[in-house]
């Protein structure tokens, strides 16, 4: 495990006076932060001036604050949701060390909490690339002189939704030469993120929403993890940078986010192959799926909490598995019909009319028998702990969680054929896959 130290010094809003010397410690690989110090800071008496509410009592006794500041290097850093970790002494005057656990770390500002701070922010998601897309990035030209092979910008793509204006990018870099004792290689890469413009400046809060909902859409498109890779936050207030000559000029403050994550990506991983997604940004304009999605999200909340908390984090038994993806497929019915009193096999066999009725065929050969095997298994696994289900559990699982992809892309409005193509190469089980 690397790790990336950040040595300075740290205080409490509203007790300036109270500095302690130490270093902040981010994890490189899941970005997971926790701060040193030489002494201590007086959690308590900071957990009584944030005005917790309700948790007063609860924060004072866990020693807890939303904010910690720090200065590194001269440069300002906030800490966000705060507790305290291993500590000698019992009383904060009387501590030579101490550490306090970070939820997330912002290098490059000040921030208070909840405070509106943040006019745009760059974000990196995994698999954005390849579900962008890059047929209109790269062209190629071959003949008897060789082979030529030219990288362009392609436009922005952009999306409006709730007052907020996203904007998918796909930059070229140049390419470079490698050489080795046995060849020389020559190569370029293309670098996929996303610009997210509120209408006015937002709190932290309000980002990692929007991100969080991107991430479920390109996890339900690639049908993998797709995880946070890098955060990047435009302050409201500009940064005056003094140049060599003594005359200032204005850039951006730009704030750096890190902090653990629901799940970790892995940048250097290979993405699926253009095949392997059930969906793609071609398949259906930006500026109508985003927006789609989104709403559609919203909507359905309840079920996307399970159905993609299942995908970051897939528990190990099939029984666990099988008992919520059940529990999505009530919940799913009930966002997109409403919560009218029907009973559970009268939802399943709803939900199965939704997409294409080809496209669920290539999944679920037989709505009834699958409707009837997925009640009895849920009633079973609820209320004893055991399955009574009369086909493979595993099957009945997969088959389930299939049809819930193929109805959240028929809510997107994504065509027919490209439901059909999903259902035949991507969500059939992995021993009866085919690839047409």
């Amino acid at each position: 495990m690397s790790v990336t130290t950040h040595r300075g010094y740290w205080w409490l809003p509203g007790l300036p006076d109270d500095v302690a010397a130490g270093q902040l410690v981010v994890d490189d690989d899941t970005g997971r932060c926790h701060l040193e110090l030489v002494g201590s800071l007086d959690l308590r008496t900071a957990a009584v001036l944030e005005n917790f509410g309700d948790e007063d009592a609860k924060a004072i006794e866990q020693e807890r604050v939303h904010v910690v500041h720090g200065r590194v290097r001269g440069k300002p850093v906030t800490l966000l949701n705060c507790y305290a970790g291993a500590a000698d002494g019992v009383v904060h005057g009387g501590r030579s060390f101490m550490d306090i656990v970070v939820q997330e770390a912002l290098l490059g500002a000040h921030v208070e909490h909840e405070e509106p701070a943040f006019r745009y922010a760059i974000v990196e998601i995994e698999n954005l690339t390849g579900w962008l897309g890059i047929d209109d990035v790269i062209t190629r030209d071959r003949d008897e002189d060789g082979e030529k092979a030219v990288v362009g910008r392609a436009d922005d793509l952009t999306a409006e939704v709730n007052g907020w204006r996203i904007v998918a990018r796909r930059v070229p870099k140049p390419f470079q030469v490698g050489r080795s004792h046995a060849r020389a290689t020559v190569g370029g890469s293309i670098d996929g993120f996303l610009v997210l413009h509120p209408t006015e400046p937002r709190p932290l809060r309000d980002f990692h929403g929007v991100v969080l909902k991107i991430m479920d859409l390109l996890t339900l498109a690639s049908g993998r993890p797709c995880g946070q890779i890098a955060l990047t936050l435009i302050h409201r207030d500009d940064e005056v940078v003094r140049d060599r000559d003594g005359s200032r000029f204005v850039i951006d403050t730009r704030v750096e986010s890190f902090g653990g994550r629901i799940h970790t990506a892995r940048p250097e991983e290979a993405s699926p192959r253009d095949w392997d997604f059930l969906f793609r940004r071609a398949d259906l304009p930006f500026e109508q799926l985003v927006p789609a999605w989104i709403q559609l999200r919203r909507a359905t909340a309840d079920a996307c909490n399970v159905f993609f908390g299942l995908r970051y984090a897939r528990p190990t038994f099939t029984e666990a598995r099988l008992l919520l993806v059940s529990t999505v497929a009530q919940a799913l019915h009930a966002g997109l019909r409403g919560p009218e009193a029907v009973t559970y096999r009268t939802r399943l066999i709803e939900l199965s009319q939704i997409p294409d009725a080809e496209a669920v065929h290539s999944v679920i050969t037989d709505v009834e028998t699958w409707s009837k095997d997925l009640l009895r298994a849920r009633n079973s696994l609820a209320h004893t702990g055991n399955d009574d289900a009369r086909s493979d559990i595993f099957e009945l699982e997969w088959v389930t969680s299939s049809l819930l992809s193929l109805v959240f892309m028929a809510e997107l409005g994504l065509p027919a054929d490209v439901q059909r193509r999903a259902a035949s190469t991507v969500l059939p089980l992995p021993w009866s896959r085919t690839r047409t």
